[in-house]
């Protein structure tokens, strides 16, 4: 989605980005001007950066703070990935990064997925961590409220999280397909990927 949509001259900050694993996947697989990681917990910002690639020393910084009160250092687009259900306040912290970066994109568990709630009531995991999904229109007018469009979505990984090996190796045969079928994409792939962008002229949809 970075690369359909973004020039690699842009500032991106990362929330929420735990050990930098998916901050250096962003690095090599898009490789953008610069990356902020933002991680409210201190142990995992202090392995990202004893993690750190040489070659991206120049270019990626991380820092501890809160989703609920970061601020923009001028980056253009702000990566959400897989953090808003994990939040008591998901809508306050929409409201301060819609205030902070004109443009977001969230990766979140896809709410219109039957599968994945019964996986977040039947799975013991899903209980202890209070994993839960957000019905996409949810997400769409949180966004919406706040003055934000939604540009592009995709629904990906008919996989699950935390899936047995042997029965995600047998699906990991079909997710393309899966991914390409109007209807049997929403309905089936565990994962919503989004992107919002402030709204101009009031140019919102849902």
């Amino acid at each position: 989605m970075l690369l359909a949509n973004f020039p690699r001259s842009i500032r991106i900050v990362d929330i929420g980005c735990g050990d930098g694993t998916y901050t250096f996947d962003i690095a090599k697989g898009f490789g953008p001007m610069s990356i902020r990681g933002v991680e409210p917990a201190s142990k995992a910002v202090e392995a990202a950066r004893a993690n750190m690639p040489p070659q991206f020393s120049e270019s990626i910084s991380f820092e501890v703070g809160s989703i609920y009160d970061v601020e923009s250092q001028g980056e253009s687009v702000a990566v959400v990935r897989g953090v808003l259900h994990h939040l008591d306040k998901p809508q306050a912290a929409i409201a301060q990064l819609t205030r902070q970066f004109p443009v977001l994109v969230v990766l979140e568990p896809n709410g219109y997925n039957p599968a994945l709630k019964i996986l977040e009531k039947a799975s013991r995991y899903h209980r202890e961590h209070q994993e839960k999904s957000y019905w996409p229109p949810t997400l769409n007018r949180w966004f919406i409220q706040e003055g934000f469009t939604l540009v592009d979505r995709k629904f990906l990984c008919l996989v699950p999280y935390f899936f047995p090996t042997l029965l995600a190796k047998v699906l990991s045969r079909v997710d393309p397909l899966v991914e390409s079928v109007p209807g049997m994409r929403e309905l089936c792939c565990g994962t919503n990927l989004a992107l919002y962008r402030k709204a101009e002229n009031n140019d919102v949809r849902g």
